[in-house]
């Protein structure tokens, strides 16, 4: 459902009244001034760069980096590895796989998908799913490799 289920639970605790507070790793690397929103968790070893924004209700998992100047959207979950680069926007409900990689510049629409180890290097649309391709096996093997890969790769 998209981060839905989370997005409910978090809407019923603040209809309730409760005070969400967010988490960051004492061993993330964060910049002052970070600007971010309530009930998030942002885990060890991930690195949020200057002027980047994170809103509400987001998780950021293990080892993931945002760049300068983006903006992740509330409900967003980012799997570990994640790297985001600068003046990214993540639209609200994103679900980032475990190293995906998004572009300088690029924009993710709304409640989308990016899959483990997928490369975005243009703006999304609404709702998309994106995979990348899964790894080829190269016809040589790794005893006869050499310091530079020689032969085409697709």
């Amino acid at each position: 459902k998209v981060n839905r289920f989370r997005a409910e639970r978090y809407s019923q605790a603040k209809a309730k009244g409760y005070e969400l507070i967010s988490y960051v790793s004492s061993k993330a690397t964060t910049w002052p001034g970070l600007v971010i929103g309530d009930n998030c968790f942002i885990q060890e070893n991930s690195a949020i760069m200057p002027f980047a924004k994170i809103g509400n209700n987001v998780i950021i998992a293990a080892g993931s980096i945002i760049g300068h100047h983006s903006v992740i959207k509330d409900h967003c979950f980012l799997a570990a590895g994640t790297v985001v680069l600068g003046s990214v926007t993540v639209g609200p409900y994103c679900v980032l796989g475990a190293n995906s990689t998004i572009r300088d510049g690029i924009i993710i629409a709304r409640e989308c998908v990016i899959g483990a180890g997928a490369l975005i290097t243009k703006d999304t649309q609404e709702r998309g799913v994106y995979i990348g391709k899964p790894a080829e096996l190269v016809p040589k093997p790794s005893n006869e490799l050499s310091a530079w890969l020689t032969w085409p790769v697709k």
